[in-house]
C-alpha cells in the first residue's frame, strides 16, 4: 500500500505475505550534464596507456558524451582507438542492477573506483601502488590507473617526465561546490512484479544524495516529530540513482522515505518548503541519532 503525506513517501504492510521485499530507490540525477573537460579548449582531454595508446575523455568535442566530473564522482565516457568505450558509471547504461560501478571522487578529489571497458575489462583508478587525483584548484589530473588486462594508464605527462617530449593532461573545470544545494527530491512508491519499487522524479540534479527512513505509526503518534520516528540513513552522499533496500515493516505498519541532495557544501533539505508542512523535517532529523552526517 503506498501513501503520500505532505510530501513523504511511505510503504504500508496491510494483510500481506511477511516474505521479504526488494526494494530500490531511486534518486534523481541529472544523466544529461554535459562533459567538463578542457577548459579551455587547449586538448587537455588525453590521458596515456602504454598498452592501448591515447585516451580521449572529452571524445565527440564540446557537449559530447565525456566525463562529468562532480563533487562525488565521475559519469561519462572515455574512448581509446584500440579498446573502444570506457563507460566510468553504470548510470551510464541504466545497468546499476546488474553491476554497480563508479569512479568516485572527494571533495579533495581523490579519486577511487572502477571503470568498465568491454575490450578492457575492469579499470581500477585506486590501485595499491598508485592512484589518480584531481587538483580541486586547477583542475589537472595527475596519477595512474590500472587495468589488469592492458597495464598502467597515466593522466599526466608529469608521472613520467615526459611534457617535452608529449604534453598531454586531462584537465577538468570542476571545483568542490561552494553552496549547499537547493531544492527537495520526491520519491515514488510503485510495484515491478513481486518486488516493490522506489523511484524518483528528476529534479533536481545533485551530485549525491542521502536517504534516511522511519517509522511511520511513530510519526503519526507524535504529531509528526521526524526526531523520534527516525531509524536510520539508507544511504550517505549516494552517488547512483537506485538503492537496494531488502526489508519490509510488520504486518499493520510502515515506513517512510526522505531524501535529500548533497554537495561538498552540505546537505540539502527534507523540507517541502509548503505552509502545510508542520516543524522542520531538517531540524528533527538533525537531532536524531539516526540520522546522516551533515
Amino acid at each position: 500500500m503506498q501513501l503520500h503525506l505532505r510530501g513523504i513517501t511511505a510503504v504500508r504492510t496491510r494483510n500481506v505475505s511477511r516474505a521479504r521485499l526488494l526494494l530500490v530507490l531511486g534518486f534523481p540525477m541529472a544523466m544529461t550534464q554535459a562533459e567538463n573537460i578542457d577548459p579551455a579548449n587547449d586538448s587537455s582531454q588525453y590521458s596515456y596507456g602504454e598498452n592501448v595508446g591515447w585516451i580521449n575523455a572529452e571524445p565527440l568535442g564540446n557537449g559530447g558524451p565525456g566525463v562529468q566530473v562532480t563533487d562525488f564522482s565521475l559519469t561519462g565516457w572515455m574512448w581509446a582507438e584500440n579498446i573502444g568505450w570506457i563507460s566510468l558509471s553504470c548510470e551510464n547504461t541504466s545497468s546499476c542492477a546488474a553491476a554497480q560501478y563508479a569512479v568516485r571522487n572527494t571533495c579533495a578529489g581523490v579519486l577511487s573506483g572502477y571503470a568498465w571497458s568491454e575490450n578492457a575489462g575492469w579499470i581500477n583508478f585506486d590501485p595499491s601502488t598508485s592512484d589518480v587525483t584531481v587538483d580541486p584548484v586547477s583542475g589537472n589530473f595527475n596519477g595512474y590507473a590500472w587495468a589488469e588486462n592492458v597495464g598502467w594508464i597515466s593522466l599526466s605527462c608529469e608521472n613520467t617526465s615526459t611534457c617535452g617530449a608529449a604534453p598531454y593532461k586531462v584537465r577538468t573545470s570542476w571545483t568542490p561546490s561552494g553552496a549547499a544545494p537547493a531544492g527537495t527530491p520526491t520519491l515514488m512508491l510503485g510495484r515491478s512484479g513481486s518486488n516493490t519499487v522506489l523511484l524518483s522524479s528528476v529534479t533536481p540534479a545533485a551530485p549525491a544524495y542521502d536517504l534516511v527512513r522511519g517509522d511511520l505509526i511513530q510519526l503519526r503518534i507524535t504529531g509528526g516529530d521526524f526526531t523520534l520516528a527516525t531509524q536510520g540513513c539508507l544511504a550517505e552522499n549516494h552517488i547512483f540513482t537506485s538503492r537496494l533496500f531488502s526489508s519490509v515493516p510488520p504486518v499493520g505498519q510502515g515506513f517512510w522515505f526522505l531524501t535529500r541532495t548533497v554537495n561538498c557544501a552540505g546537505g540539502g533539505t527534507y523540507n517541502t518548503g509548503v505552509p502545510s508542512q508542520v516543524g522542520s523535517r531538517d531540524s528533527e532529523i538533525a537531532s536524531s541519532a539516526n540520522s546522516c552526517l551533515p
